[in-house]
């Protein structure tokens, strides 16, 4: 079975941003605009990856896509003041789409995060879901797919094993995930890619 292109090249996109290869980025861009993505779809995998690498990661992708398409930033990105009825949207949708994603687990994510700090519990739902994982302008399936590849490459496998089960949540199934791991071998240590595997492997 094909894996669905738009999922693909999530994957390929999100994977090459953290190589931090302009050129691989560009092909990653180029390829996605050709076959599956719009340009706004793009701007926001590189926005979420701030929250998996960081503001250099977004910004140097940003800069890749201006050179891409000079023409189309920033006019396309969805842009959302920060103010106090969009803090507080945030934070609703932030709670929502959380619950989605995690579903029973929920409460006790909360409740290991706040353990180890309240301050990032709020960040998680308030920022991280609320203000740029529930924006509307990219399915929360595909930013799924992009973030799974991120924490392939990066080697992070206690947050993969959540954000495996959350794709599945949303959607994506195993033989997708499958596929996703096998794109990512060209990005990363044969570690991390045995590592996303095994993990995958308990959920099934």
């Amino acid at each position: 079975m094909q894996l669905n292109p738009r999922y693909q090249h999530a994957v390929q996109v999100s994977a090459a941003l953290i190589g931090h290869d302009e050129k691989i980025i560009i092909d990653a861009f180029r390829f996605a605009l050709k076959n599956a993505f719009e340009p706004h779809e793009l701007v926001e995998l590189i926005l979420q990856s701030l929250l998996f690498d960081g503001y250099p990661c977004a910004l140097e992708g940003l800069i890749a896509l201006k050179r891409t398409l000079p023409e189309i930033l920033p006019a396309s990105e969805e842009f959302e003041p920060y103010n106090s009825a969009n803090l507080e949207e945030w934070k609703s949708r932030g709670v929502s789409l959380c619950k989605r994603i995690y579903g029973d687990n929920f409460e006790p994510l909360l409740d290991n995060v706040g353990n180890l700090s309240p301050s990032l519990k709020e960040w998680m739902l308030n920022e991280g879901y609320g203000r740029v994982l529930a924006r509307q302008s990219l399915p929360i399936d595909i930013r799924e797919m992009g973030i799974i590849a991120i924490l392939i490459v990066k080697g992070y496998p206690r947050q993969l094993h959540s954000h495996m089960r959350g794709a599945l949540e949303v959607g994506v199934s195993l033989h997708e995930l499958n596929e996703a791991i096998a794109i990512c071998e060209g990005f990363t240590a044969k570690a991390n890619i045995s590592s996303a595997a095994e993990i995958l492997q308990k959920l099934t």
